[in-house]
């Protein structure tokens, strides 16, 4: 077996077994990097890809997949040293309960859970209409965001999702953060958030605290769509009671049934507290695992406090800090 940059040949050869198996160096930029493992007759028995992450600039996205016929005979551990060995930073990757021979891979090689984050499906109903309408009612006016606010309300997203990944995956400048997501404030943009459906909560005469609902997730096969929820400042005094009454306004603006996907993750504990109040989520949904693997010469990863883990999330703590 021999691991090696991939080529378009690779490409063209496993689209039926790789479908998302990418060149080396795809595009310019992000220090992308695709290699394959293949056997001596040239069949392709597994790739991986990293590239720098634009959002985290401390880490690597990984991608790895191996054919179900060489499992265990250490492809996966191959492909992954060559990666390591071509990374600077980190290689961080999202991983599921589910997801078995990655969960092994990663650990065999050092991996860490940085993060958790619980299921994330809520589907609107009566439990969901009855929690928020016993939210108290805010200081300020909730109501939609608007156009001559898109921008403020950017601000806002950006100074709140700076604050939440400072802690375990600080987020890139201010500056570069306003580049990647200026498209999910601008009106007409297919990523934008639904103005008939987002909610703004003001007091004196600026925003506070936003519910922001997007377009369907693609990659959810109900349709559900993503809520995100911000406040200003991030874990202020009023910034429960603000978030709540945001998301309260969002539950009455959509129809029964709608599924809203709202994540928050375990370290982050106001956030995380709060949705343990919210009714579900939807059953069927698993715990997420943030997973950072690192690389000699860099960073190394902190893993996240085992005894934060629910039982729920217990196939987590192996690789959590286990003196915490």
């Amino acid at each position: 077996m021999q691991v090696r940059p991939a080529t378009h040949a690779d490409v063209e050869m496993s689209r039926a077994t790789f479908d998302d198996l990418l060149p080396d160096r795809w595009r310019g930029g992000n220090n992308r990097r695709s290699f394959v493992a293949v056997d001596p007759a040239g069949r392709v028995l597994g790739h991986c890809r990293g590239i720098d992450n634009d959002f985290h600039p401390a880490s690597r996205v990984l991608v790895l997949e191996v054919l179900p016929d060489v499992r265990g005979q250490g492809v996966d551990d191959e492909l992954l040293r060559v990666q390591v060995a071509v990374s600077s930073p980190s290689l961080h990757l999202k991983l599921t309960e589910p997801d078995r021979d990655l969960r092994a891979l990663t650990e065999r090689h050092g991996g860490v859970a940085i993060q958790a984050m619980p299921p994330w499906r809520y589907v609107v109903g009566p439990e969901l209409r009855a929690w928020a309408a016993a939210q108290p009612r805010p200081e300020g006016s909730v109501g939609p965001i608007r156009d001559t606010e898109r921008d403020e309300a950017l601000g806002l997203f950006l100074e709140h999702y700076t604050v939440q990944h400072a802690a375990w995956s600080p987020a890139a400048p201010m500056r570069r953060l306003r580049a990647e997501f200026v498209a999910d404030f601008t009106a007409g943009s297919h990523t934008a958030f639904d103005p008939l459906a987002s909610v703004a909560l003001r007091r004196d005469g600026r925003l506070v605290a936003q519910a922001l609902l997007y377009p369907p997730d693609p990659e959810d096969p109900t349709g559900g769509r993503e809520l995100g929820l911000q406040s200003r400042p991030y874990a202020g005094p009023d910034a429960r009671a603000d978030l709540g009454a945001c998301l309260a306004a969002v539950i009455g603006l959509v129809p029964d049934g709608a599924a809203l996907l709202i994540d928050s993750h375990l370290t982050e504990r106001a956030e995380y507290r709060m949705m343990e109040e919210v009714p579900g989520p939807a059953p069927g949904g698993s715990w997420t695992a943030i997973v950072a693997i690192g690389v000699p010469g860099g960073k190394v990863p902190v893993p996240l406090p085992r005894d934060l883990l629910p039982e729920d999330a217990a196939w987590i703590r192996g690789m959590a800090q286990p003196d915490s």
